[in-house]
């Protein structure tokens, strides 16, 4: 968890997926502990879920480059392993 940035306006802050969890979690118990059903209330839970399906969506896009990345690194065979095999 790091502080991007301040002002006498408010923080941006830089959450990793975990953290981002962790926060939703903590809004929710406390939402619901401390019954706090306000318009704010119901506006910071649909940041931290909306803000975590974007990471989740992120999170999946960059697996799936790294995959199609692997697949396209791999080398074909040596023309002398081919013809070795179709001589067999």
């Amino acid at each position: 968890m790091n502080i991007l940035e301040h002002n006498d306006q408010g923080a941006t802050i830089h959450l990793e997926q975990r953290e981002l969890l962790l926060v939703m979690a903590l809004l929710q118990e406390g939402r619901e502990s401390f019954g706090c059903n306000t318009n704010s209330g119901k506006a910071l839970d649909q940041l931290f879920s909306s803000a975590n399906v974007l990471v989740e969506e992120a999170r999946r896009k960059g697996l799936k480059l790294t995959q199609q990345q692997k697949i396209s690194t791999v080398a074909s065979p040596e023309p002398e392993l081919q013809q070795d095999a179709s001589n067999g």
